[in-house]
């Protein structure tokens, strides 16, 4: 620990479940700290292992990259406008090796994992501002308590990585809100089809369209704020209807609530434009400010209480005046403190910390919209999908990746992972209006985890198209409880999941993504469906010494007659259309 920061006063190891333990730390002392400049002291705590069959690591934000950097690599570092504070050391076969997480999920929390060089040892770090401290209800002594749990047991790295979403809410106290049935219906966006040319009688066309392929919830994003179609946030602030894209936005939602739809609509949190007319009021309240011709806007300062009431009234006049059923959250993750924050007032501010004010800010929202609607809808978008935002919002969604089935199978697997029952979105699914629907439903299958979002013009779909988004989206609502609300499984985390599945009583669902497999049926299962989102056309099934009856579906769930290629011992070989599925029962 560096010196002066802090001293420790005690720590306590127990042993829990598993080969998991938890070291609890119990710290005291000042540090002067000036956050306009993020000036604080820190403390660094450290464990070594031998670095022996290990093959990568996993974090909240990793991404498409799975690899372990050296002991002098980055931080990663989380707070609850950003990522979480675990990482789970791997092996080749998906095992756990290491998993490490920190209880405190509010501040910043950097953890770093690397190999040391000069002897191969794997070094596990965790840093943390000492103002962190005066955030704990101090202990006898004027201690303060950090708990950081280890998991070194030879068992799935998913398990390992789904056991501490379980002890962030059970033993930590961070209870997610509720998830509300309609989250986890499928949402048509209007983001990737429209962008910000948005006009009401489009879209209540497009949503007609899409409540007959059984779409539940539009999402209307940016555009209808502002008459500007420059895709800037310079006129972000305001949060007044284009009367012009807009008329009688009442009316228009009234509508589109007659077709069956939810209505959810987009807020940039932090931003404030320079051509809103809020902006001289606001100008001096930011934590930074971004001139780039795509952003023009400031990130308001939460720890100002002019800046959190405004915000959470603006909310809560919207769901009130037009009868929302929810808000789509966008950029959270930029109020993070600055080192050179722009407006630093500390005579005018109510908390020091912007975490702290955040957490303020996000608790109220949620309190004052669920005290008007118990099944509010909230989304947020990854990177900010740690625990504590589950504590205000009840959507968790694949940050951006349009056209990526690759990218949004991976996002989706990470947010499961960590968000228990929380409902997972996808990014936006959107193709080109030449796309093949075999092409477009291997994105549907890569997202099949998940709540489905999509976003491409229903007017412009063709037959065939429609046809299977009819039944991708019909087989997804069918199985909504086994694939959306049971534990994931996915292999080779380092080769980015071609294989996950989920099961419960007996039935199973798994998609591969990856040609030339051999797909193992789960354990005690007797009713197994095989999703092939890769573009090869036959699937070979280990059944073992059990047979069964087979089915075979294209991608617009058309049977597939002739399908059984035969049986080898315990494989079964099918041929299998793109975007098809098996269907094999006991």
């Amino acid at each position: 620990m560096r010196k002066g920061a802090c001293f420790l006063t005690g720590w306590e190891r127990e042993l829990l479940e598993g080969e998991a333990e938890v070291f609890r730390f119990y710290l005291g002392g000042q540090s002067p700290r000036n956050p306009a400049k993020g000036t604080e002291e820190e403390v660094l705590l450290e464990w070594s292992m031998p670095y022996v069959d290990m093959a990568g690591i996993w974090s909240p934000l990793c991404g498409m990259n799975r690899s372990i950097d050296a002991d002098y690599g980055r931080f990663r570092e989380s707070m609850t406008a950003r990522s979480a504070p675990v990482a789970c050391l791997f092996g080749e076969d998906g095992g756990n090796r290491c998993t490490m997480a920190v209880s405190e999920t509010r501040e910043r929390i950097g953890i770093r994992a690397g190999v040391r060089e000069e002897n191969s040892m794997l070094i596990l770090q965790v840093r943390f501002p000492v103002c962190i401290l005066k955030k704990a209800a101090p202990k006898e002594g004027g201690s303060y308590e950090l708990d950081v749990r280890m998991d070194t047991g030879r068992r799935p790295f998913y398990h390992a990585v789904q056991a501490v979403a379980k002890w962030w809410e059970e033993e930590c106290g961070i209870l997610p809100v509720l998830t509300p049935e309609a989250a986890r219906e499928p949402v048509y966006s209007t983001w990737y089809a429209y962008h910000q040319n948005l006009f009401a009688e489009e879209i209540e066309e497009e949503c007609r369209l899409a409540a007959e392929l059984g779409f539940r919830t539009v999402i209307l994003d940016d555009g209808w704020q502002t008459d500007d179609n420059n895709r800037g946030y310079a006129f972000c602030g305001d949060w007044q209807v284009s009367e012009r894209r807009f008329p009688d936005f009442g009316e228009h939602i009234r509508k589109v609530h007659a077709m069956g739809l939810k209505y959810m609509i987009w807020y940039s949190v932090p931003f404030m434009g320079i051509r809103c007319g809020k902006w001289e009021e606001y100008r001096n309240m930011l934590l930074s400010f971004d001139d780039n011709p795509l952003i023009q806007a400031g990130v308001l300062d939460p720890r100002y209480k002019e800046v959190r009431d405004y915000l959470a009234d603006t909310y809560e006049r919207a769901v009130m005046e037009w009868n929302l059923d929810g808000l789509k959250l966008d950029f959270v993750d930029c109020i993070v403190e600055q080192a050179d924050s722009q407006a630093y007032n500390p005579e005018r501010m109510d908390f020091e910390s912007v975490q702290e004010a955040l957490d303020c800010l996000m608790s109220t929202v949620y309190e004052r919209l669920s005290a008007k609607s118990g099944d509010i809808m909230i989304e947020f978008r990854q990177g900010y999908i740690g625990p504590n935002m589950r504590r205000y919002g009840n959507m968790l969604r694949v940050a951006d990746c349009p056209d990526s089935a690759i990218r949004n199978r991976v996002g989706t697997v990470d947010l499961r992972l960590l968000s228990g029952r929380t409902a997972v979105h996808s990014d936006p699914l959107m193709w080109h209006e030449d796309e093949a629907p075999e092409a477009a439903a291997i994105q549907i299958i890569s997202s099949i985890f998940s709540t489905p979002q999509i976003s491409v013009k229903m007017k412009a779909l063709t037959p065939e198209m429609r046809e299977m988004l009819r039944f991708w989206l019909g087989f997804m609502g069918e199985n909504r409880a086994l694939l959306q609300e049971q534990s994931i499984c996915a292999l080779e985390p380092h080769n980015l999941y071609p294989v996950v599945w989920t099961q419960k009583d007996g039935r199973a669902i798994t998609a591969v993504y990856s040609g030339n497999r051999i797909l193992r049926i789960p354990e005690g299962v007797a009713d197994w469906m095989v999703l092939n989102g890769t573009k090869e056309e036959g699937l070979v099934l280990d059944v073992g010494d059990v047979t069964g009856a087979v089915a075979v579906t294209d991608c617009y769930g058309n049977p597939v007659e002739g399908a059984l290629g035969g049986r080898t011992g315990r494989f079964l070989e099918v041929r299998v259309p793109v975007s098809g599925m098996v269907h094999w029962k006991r």
